[in-house]
């Protein structure tokens, strides 16, 4: 048995097709996906490695169906389902009209990101790879805006743009981070009232951060009240709005200026602030470098 994520000469951004219209896309080493548009009939591939990993399957439409020795689990349309995997043959069947995008994290790739914080979420996932004993099923939701929207960003990435190996890695990254909160979520036990309003408000505040809606605007639109809003999303985010907002201005901008090559006026104002001395401040708070200085050290961990 050889590894899945090892069989490539070369480590940097690389797409091949499987064949029924399934591509293969290798980010980086430990980090790939497969992208089936609607097959016209179904397609099988078969996952004979010796790694231990973890899969994010992303239905769209179509049914998927996982084959392990002598039982099959159904993945419906839809809904996205997170597994962990060690060293087991394992069967990947999708079904004719199907769309789905299929994303694999390796153990190694995961260690890479670990850190003392028990709160650290890549630890949780991480730990349950280790102690898989075959296929296991962690988690399964609706597919929601947010996920949609990340995953289109990367099967969306323009592959003639310079440094495309960084940016499919940024973006990849933000997948990832992505898939482990709401994993977080789903193993904490959050009521499904509660997860439905924080997601509803996220998903808003995503469509534009640059320019979002006052929270009794946003209390509105979600079809609630200030206070309840403000407290269920602090409950499930632990963050307050404001917090979340500030996160994804800084994330979009660390972005613009490291990878698009904005400078820090730029930076500033294509992310929604209008003072460039406070926009630096918060910038040097996240990231513990001047917005200036950013493109003169080689990484930046959140």
């Amino acid at each position: 048995m050889e590894s899945l994520f090892f069989n490539l000469n070369d480590t940097k951004y690389k797409k091949s097709t499987l064949g029924y219209g399934i591509t293969r896309v290798d980010i980086s080493q430990g980090l790939l996906y497969f992208d089936a548009k609607p097959l016209k009939k179904e397609a099988i591939f078969r996952l004979d490695f010796v790694d231990k990993m973890a899969m994010v399957f992303v239905i769209k439409s179509g049914v998927v169906a996982l084959k392990l020795a002598d039982e099959e689990l159904l993945l419906n349309k839809e809904s996205i389902y997170i597994f962990s995997l060690k060293g087991e043959i394992l069967d990947i069947i999708f079904n004719a009209k199907s769309e789905v995008f299929v994303l694999f994290v390796a153990d190694f790739f995961l260690k890479n990101y670990i850190s003392s914080s028990e709160s650290n979420h890549v630890n949780l996932l991480y730990s349950m790879v280790q102690n898989s004993l075959g296929l296991e099923e962690l988690c399964s939701y609706p597919l929601d805006d947010i996920s949609s929207y990340l995953v289109q960003n990367l099967l969306n990435l323009d592959e003639s743009i310079s440094l495309l190996s960084l940016k499919a890695e940024v973006l990849s990254l933000e997948v990832v981070a992505h898939f482990l909160q709401m994993l977080k979520f789903n193993l904490d036990g959050f009521k499904p009232q509660e997860l439905e309003l924080a997601n509803r408000a996220k998903e808003l505040l995503l469509k534009d951060f640059v320019n979002p809606p006052t929270i009794k605007e946003l209390a509105k639109l979600c079809q609630t009240n200030e206070t309840k809003l403000k407290k269920v999303f602090k409950k499930v985010c632990n963050s307050t709005i404001y917090g979340y907002i500030q996160d994804l201005r800084l994330n979009r901008a660390c972005y613009l200026l490291k990878v698009e090559g904005y400078r820090v006026g730029e930076a500033c104002r294509a992310v929604g602030y209008s003072h460039q001395g406070n926009f630096a401040k918060l910038f040097k708070e996240k990231y513990k470098v001047e917005p200036s200085l950013l493109n003169k050290i080689p990484f930046i961990a959140k």
